[in-house]
């Protein structure tokens, strides 16, 4: 795990993993911090887990901090707000134990039902592209990140979709999601979730393989939101949800507010990729 400030969190996903994850199947528990300033070190040495400092910032180092001190054929990485649902440990190892699978993972969905089912519209989405890749509640195989150099550092952003397309290109292993295993993301309410997914839009590096290829235009968010009505009508029957008729609209509001106001504050359209370091 990598975490950074997530003391709000932090409890109730250790104590879920404690009870999912069999006590005689784990050899170590690793927790790399991101130079946090609440509670996150405190916490995490409560419930017995190695802490190690990020010697940089950001998800890719971290990460590569916690594969140092792996040394074991398989290993979990879980993220510091995904509460594992109770059957995560036996469904996702199964898949790792065909030698030709270096990954297997869940999907996780937002606490609350009606962003649940928002999610749950949008992964029928993601899902064709392959963007469900996520590193947040996965097993892998060690050796084949190994092999790869460990976790990719080109993008602070996108470290889960490059690695998982360099695993299958690269390695010709499989990378398996199953869509049925479904962990809670412990996020806030409808506008930090936004707020969080800008974010990390306008940090991605754009390289060739990025889950976000370019930063959504201002034109296109405004379009959006103009016909987010009649969408959010479509997706409230589809998932017999009258509170998708508001809360669809308002998430492309937020959105459309947060782009403009990336763009009045001067944030420019492709990072420095030497933030990565």
């Amino acid at each position: 795990m990598w975490a950074k400030n997530g003391e709000a969190c932090l409890p109730e996903v250790l104590r879920r993993i404690h009870k999912v994850i069999p006590n005689e199947s784990v050899c170590h528990r690793i927790l790399v911090d991101d130079h946090s300033t609440d509670r996150t070190v405190e916490i995490a040495h409560d419930f017995n887990w190695d802490i190690y400092t990020n010697p940089r910032n950001g998800i890719p180092s971290a990460a590569n901090e916690a594969l140092k001190h792996v040394d074991r054929n398989f290993f979990v990485s879980i993220e510091q707000d995904v509460l594992l649902t109770k059957d995560w440990w036996d469904k996702i190892p199964t898949y790792i134990e065909n030698p030709s699978v270096a990954c297997a993972q869940g999907i996780r969905v937002h606490m609350d039902p009606t962003l649940r089912l928002l999610d749950e519209w949008q992964f029928v989405v993601l899902r064709r592209k392959r963007l469900l890749s996520s590193m947040d509640n996965n097993i892998f195989r060690t050796k084949v990140v190994r092999v790869l150099g460990g976790f990719p550092q080109s993008c602070p952003v996108c470290t889960d979709t490059i690695l998982m397309k360099r695993i299958l290109s690269e390695t010709r292993c499989k990378w398996i999601i199953d869509a049925e295993v479904i962990s809670l993301h412990m996020r806030a309410g409808l506008k930090a979730s936004v707020e969080h997914h800008y974010r990390m839009i306008s940090a991605c590096a754009r390289t060739q393989l990025c889950a976000e290829n370019e930063k959504p235009p201002i034109s296109s968010l405004f379009r959006i939101f103009l016909t987010s009505p009649v969408r959010a009508i479509q997706i409230a029957f589809a998932k017999n949800s009258p509170n998708i008729v508001w809360a669809y609209p308002l998430l492309r509001l937020y959105q459309l507010n947060i782009g403009l106001k990336w763009r009045n504050a001067g944030i420019p359209t492709t990072p420095v990729l030497n933030n990565c370091s």
